[in-house]
């Protein structure tokens, strides 16, 4: 989803590309600092998830996986101060302690502006704007090996690489600044809380170029990512039976999301297991709904997979009970919600 256009382009893409107006100006400043505020704010919290990460890594012939490497969670929620302001907020990665010194991880708050004040119901159809503030640990190992070089280079030199994204979507423009960030820290998941600031400050203060997307043509969408999944998990859950399909920005570039396919699931059971044997979550679900999503860029055509579990009944309807999402060929990220927590639907 964040990979740029490549640089050996037919003319006519290139001719294209510039009538999008890809430029910065002062006056984008402008509305990045609202969206700076509008991330900076604390929200109610209306539904919260915690989960436990499984990791499995394809070794050759087969794949080998270990459960409880790190954590997450997902949440929901609207501004204290304004009723129309929306949250989404995500947290997931490894935690160095139990995935042999890997410190991996990303974040994202995601705020949608409705016309409306929001509701536990609210749907997205009255979005007219959105802002997302990014923070990962970055990373550009395809494979475990590179990670492996990345972790010990990282160890000798004592510096370490986070990359911060803020954007602004509205229906007729969008724009979005990229901050790289060089820290002595390594701050991991549980840390968030003290790097996010630090993150906020260096994107204030960033002089690095704004990028812009302007065409009558492009994506008419003022929801984000976040939004539009909730949109169309949302719509699974009221009975819908075919693929859908929603465009949305990020980053200054559009994006589908492709509902493909929506799978009933009689029975569903999860073992997951800590040190020692230790049984962390022995559960069976029962009538999921199994969600099969695919996110493409549209200049490049990438395409990226990820599955939602969904419950259907009780205090489980339109709670997601796991994730999948497999980045690629050799390693994929499990996350199973935590047991004994109290849910509430996601819509």
């Amino acid at each position: 989803m964040r990979n740029q256009p490549g640089c050996r382009l037919p003319l006519l893409v290139i001719l294209l590309l510039a009538r999008l107006s890809w430029a910065s100006t002062p006056l984008d400043r402008q509305p990045l600092s609202e969206a700076l505020r509008w991330v900076e704010a604390t929200p109610e919290t209306l539904a919260e998830y915690d989960y436990i990460m499984t990791v499995r890594l394809h070794l050759l012939f087969f794949w080998t996986s270990k459960d409880d490497v790190g954590s997450g969670y997902i949440r929901r929620g609207v501004s204290q101060k304004d009723v129309h302001l929306e949250f989404f907020q995500v947290l997931f990665g490894s935690d160095p302690d139990k995935a042999h010194s890997v410190n991996r991880w990303g974040a994202g708050t995601e705020v949608a502006w409705h016309t409306s004040p929001v509701t536990p119901q609210s749907t997205e159809g009255d979005v007219v704007s959105s802002a997302f503030f990014g923070f990962m640990k970055s990373s550009r190992g395809k494979s475990v090996s590179e990670m492996q070089a990345e972790l010990k280079k990282e160890s000798e030199q004592g510096e370490h690489s986070f990359t911060g994204i803020l954007s602004r979507v509205e229906p007729t423009r969008a724009m979005s600044i990229v901050v790289p960030m060089q820290s002595v820290t390594d701050y991991n998941l549980h840390q968030y809380a003290v790097a996010e600031p630090v993150m906020f400050q260096r994107i204030r203060v960033s002089e690095e170029p704004v990028k812009t997307l302007q065409a009558p043509t492009r994506c008419p969408s003022g929801s984000g990512f976040m939004a539009t999944v909730a949109e169309l998990m949302d719509a699974a859950i009221k009975g819908q039976k075919e693929m859908v399909s929603r465009c949305y920005v990020h980053n200054s570039q559009e994006n589908t999301l492709t509902l493909e396919k929506i799978s009933p699931v009689t029975n569903f059971p999860v073992q997951l297991h800590g040190p020692n044997s230790t049984t962390l979550l022995d559960t069976d679900y029962h009538d999921l709904l199994q969600l099969d999503f695919v996110t493409t860029h549209k200049e490049t055509g990438k395409e990226v997979y990820f599955t939602i579990f969904i419950g259907t009944q009780g205090k489980e309807r339109g709670v997601p009970l796991q994730i999948r999402y497999q980045p690629n060929w050799w390693f994929q990220v499990v996350l199973n919600l935590r047991p004994a927590q109290s849910t509430q639907p996601m819509s």
